[in-house]
C-alpha cells in the first residue's frame, strides 16, 4: 500500500533483517576458570557484514550450568531494531512451560501494566495468540527464569542474569511473518524459545502513532547474559 515508507517494517526490510545470513569469524579459547569459548561471527542480509557482530562466550560452571556471555554490536546505518537476543530450536516434547516474571499473560516494553511479576505455568500451545494477521505474541517481560519440561521430567531451565524476555512458540519468526491468517500456520514440532535482551515497544504506526522514543532500540552495543541448566524431574 502507498505510504508504507514510513512505518518500521519498510526500514526493517530495507536492511534485510527478512534475510539475515550469518559468517562465523573465529571460534577459540579464552582465560577463566573454567575457561570459556569465545565465538565470532557476523550478520547481515544484505551483504553488509558490519551490520552486526555478536561475540558469545559460553563456560560450563562447576554446578552443571552453562553461562552464556553475549555482546551485539550495531553497524553504522542500523538502528531502531525489532528485537536484540537469540532464538534457540529446542527438541520436541517440551511442552510444559514455568516461569517467574511478568505474566500471565503476554507483555511488552511499553504494555506491562497489567502483567504482574510472579510464578506462572503454561504450555507452548497455549502461548500462541490467534492474530488474524500472525504477528508476535506470547513475549513475557522482566523474567528471572524459566522452564521447559516435556513428559519425561527431562528439560530446560533458563536464568536471566539478572532478567531476561522471552516467548515460547511453535512457530518462528518467519513462519509468522510469511503467513497471512490463522489457517496459513502449520505448528512445528520443535520448541522456538526466543531469549530477548531487548524488544521494540509494540507500536510501529501500522495503526496509529509509532512507538515512543523510550521504548526504541537506538543502541549501538547490547551486552546481556543468561545460564542453561539440564533438568531431570523424577516422576512419581
Amino acid at each position: 500500500m502507498p505510504g508504507q515508507e514510513r512505518k518500521a517494517l519498510s526500514r526493517w526490510l530495507a536492511l534485510g533483517l527478512d534475510a539475515l545470513r550469518h559468517s562465523c569469524e573465529g571460534i577459540h579459547l579464552v582465560g577463566g576458570t573454567p575457561p570459556m569459548v569465545e565465538i565470532m561471527h557476523r550478520a547481515s542480509g544484505r551483504r553488509q557484514w558490519h551490520d552486526f557482530t555478536h561475540r558469545h562466550r559460553y563456560q560450563l560452571l562447576p554446578s552443571g550450568e552453562l553461562l552464556v556471555e553475549n555482546m551485539i554490536r550495531i553497524g553504522d546505518g542500523v538502528t531502531d531494531l525489532p528485537r536484540v537476543g537469540m532464538s534457540l530450536a529446542l527438541v520436541p516434547g517440551l511442552e510444559q512451560l514455568e516461569w517467574f516474571g511478568r505474566g500471565p499473560w503476554e507483555n511488552y516494553s511499553d504494555r506491562k501494566a497489567s502483567a504482574m511479576v510472579g510464578h506462572y505455568q503454561s504450555t507452548v500451545t497455549g502461548e500462541y495468540v490467534p492474530y488474524i494477521m500472525p504477528q508476535e505474541h506470547g513475549h513475557k517481560t522482566e523474567v528471572r527464569w524459566l522452564t521447559l519440561i516435556g513428559e519425561s521430567g527431562r528439560g530446560l531451565r533458563v536464568e536471566g542474569q539478572p532478567l531476561i524476555g522471552f516467548s515460547a512458540s511453535h512457530f518462528t519468526a518467519d513462519d509468522l511473518f510469511q503467513a497471512r491468517h490463522t489457517c496459513d500456520l502449520a505448528p512445528r514440532a520443535e520448541v522456538i524459545l526466543n531469549l530477548d535482551h531487548a524488544q521494540r515497544g509494540l507500536g510501529t504506526a501500522s495503526c496509529g502513532p509509532d512507538t515512543l522514543s523510550q521504548y526504541r532500540l537506538l543502541q549501538s552495543e547490547y551486552p546481556f547474559a543468561f545460564r542453561l541448566q539440564l533438568l531431570y524431574l523424577a516422576r512419581s
